[in-house]
């Protein structure tokens, strides 16, 4: 089950799901479950040792043989379409993103994290939890594009902390691109510093529910789990997910990004969660990289349109921006 942090509407973004233990990422195995030629469902072997798999929906391009494949990893608690459990308003991102792409020419695999969707299942104990875990996943599902047959360039592209995933998952196997969207720039700890800040200002969080979570997290960036926290922190910090926390919050974005491969930074220009310095401190890194700001894009990369009623209560589309620079950023590279 998902569990949503209550710490304040700040924190109601963060999302954490107990998945299995990290491992090594075996021999990649996969299964076609539908027999759709265009548009499949597919799966990849956990690695557990109850046999899960992990599924993904797999979009060719129609009429073509040879063409790049975008791997896109969700954010936390969303599924292989962008939606979280108990939304009234289901916004499809990841789904639009891989129609926008195959209508470019581009393949792509969006997938159901551990615990996740039709991935529920490839989870043991959340305790066995560690940020590693994610990066390994990545590796497989990358692995299984790369087999597929005329699949040329395998690019991952992460979303938000998955961007993060995405640069460790590269270091493990080589890909023609990264690319990154609404990425923060700071390690985890720094994130949810500032974010526990913003809970406190604005009155959502009691001062001394505060004082507590800045202690307890300072403790777990040093490495140190600690006590049962209270119950309105329990959410948040509860025991069985502080060895997860302290497997992430000292990962450096910037210098997971120091690499060779060519990478693409997208980031909304109207993102309320990451700022300009974001993009020009992760671009600062690797040796290929182009930046593009999403005009009027949310931290989904998704654009507001007016409507005759002037209704708000529909998902926002995906920004066509963002295809397009995928394409243009793939079309750039050398491939076979």
């Amino acid at each position: 089950m998902i569990r949503r942090l209550a710490a304040g509407a700040a924190l109601s973004a963060l999302l954490l799901s107990p998945v299995a233990r990290a491992a090594d990422a075996p021999p990649v195995s996969a299964v076609t479950v539908t027999a759709e030629p265009e548009d499949a469902t597919v799966a990849v072997d956990s690695g557990n040792e109850d046999q899960a798999f992990l599924y993904g929906s797999f979009l060719r391009p129609a009429n073509k043989n040879n063409y790049p494949a975008v791997l896109i990893l969700p954010e936390a608690g969303a599924d292989r379409n962008g939606n979280s459990s108990g939304q009234e308003v289901k916004p499809d991102t990841y789904r639009e993103l891989a129609q926008a792409l195959a209508a470019k020419g581009i393949a792509s695999v969006r997938i159901d994290k551990r615990g996740v969707g039709q991935s529920i299942k490839a989870i043991t104990r959340e305790d066995d939890l560690r940020f590693e875990t994610y990066v390994d996943d990545a590796v497989r599902w990358i692995k299984f594009l790369q087999a597929q047959p005329h699949v040329g360039c395998v690019a991952v592209f992460g979303h938000s902390e998955s961007a993060l995933v995405a640069a460790l998952a590269a270091k493990k196997v080589k890909v023609c691109a990264i690319i990154e969207a609404s990425g923060a720039s700071r390690p985890f700890a720094a994130v949810l510093s500032a974010q526990l800040k913003t809970a406190f200002d604005a009155g959502t969080m009691a001062k001394e529910d505060y004082d507590q979570a800045v202690k307890i997290l300072d403790q777990l960036t040093a490495g140190k789990l600690v006590a049962e926290p209270s119950k309105k922190l329990e959410p948040l910090f509860r025991k069985s997910v502080q060895p997860y926390l302290i497997s992430w919050l000292n990962v450096s974005p910037v210098e997971a990004l120091k690499t060779n491969t060519p990478v693409l930074i997208l980031q909304g220009s109207s993102d309320l969660q990451l700022n300009s310095d974001d993009p020009r401190r992760l671009s600062a890194s690797p040796k290929n990289v182009r930046v593009v700001m999403v005009s009027g894009a949310d931290h989904d990369l998704k654009v507001k349109v007016s409507t005759s009623k002037g209704s708000d209560d529909n998902p926002h589309p995906l920004s066509p921006q963002v295809a397009t620079a995928i394409q243009t950023f793939l079309d750039s590279l050398r491939w076979p």
